[in-house]
């Protein structure tokens, strides 16, 4: 299992896109239209509205990251939360037009995988997530998969191995909420 459909429907996607936008837009440096950060934490260490420690890389386990910021109460955003509370780490992330993620694996533990929640709320028919057989070096040919992930569904994705994001649209942003957990390999 790369990406697993776990929901259709069930929440306004519509609602949560106006949500996510406006959080975007006050985001902004003032008087800015350029997004500088491109990840955003819905919850953190100590619930306190810090939207920058711990996205991207982070020393601390996702598990810490579980207090949602109160700028989130009281939204779909929290609804989701809720929804899958065995999940932690949540995040808002931002894949500008015409740009891609390094291929990389996202942390493990040992005997464990690392299995993410991808909820899409901006997305378009030239973003995908890409999976690897391992890492690329030098040439020569290998397998790859990838996904178009749909707004108003919920996906289950192992991101253990090697992937990336890509958005090769060249003027809508992909906007994806992400929650991760672990759980024993199979």
């Amino acid at each position: 299992m790369k990406v697993e459909l776990i929901q259709t429907g069930g929440f306004d996607s519509n609602l949560l896109a106006d949500q996510v936008n406006a959080f975007i837009q006050q985001s902004l440096p003032l008087g800015s239209t350029i997004l500088t950060n491109t990840q955003f934490c819905i919850t953190s260490l100590r619930g306190d509205d810090d939207f920058l420690v711990g996205s991207g890389n982070t020393t601390e386990p996702p598990e810490s990251f579980c207090k949602l910021n109160p700028t989130f109460k009281n939204t779909v955003i929290s609804d989701l939360v809720h929804k899958f509370p065995e999940y932690t780490r949540w995040r808002i992330l931002c894949l500008k037009p015409k740009q891609t993620y390094s291929i990389h694996h996202d942390a493990s533990k040992p005997g464990f995988q690392n299995i993410r929640i991808h909820i899409p709320v901006v997305s378009n028919p030239e973003s995908f997530l890409c999976f690897y057989e391992h890492k690329l070096q030098g040439n020569g040919a290998q397998r790859m998969e990838h996904h178009n992930l749909n707004v108003g569904e919920i996906y289950k994705v192992n991101t253990t191995g090697y992937h990336t994001a890509v958005n090769y649209n060249h003027t809508e942003m992909r906007i994806h909420i992400v929650a991760e957990r672990f759980i024993p390999n199979e």
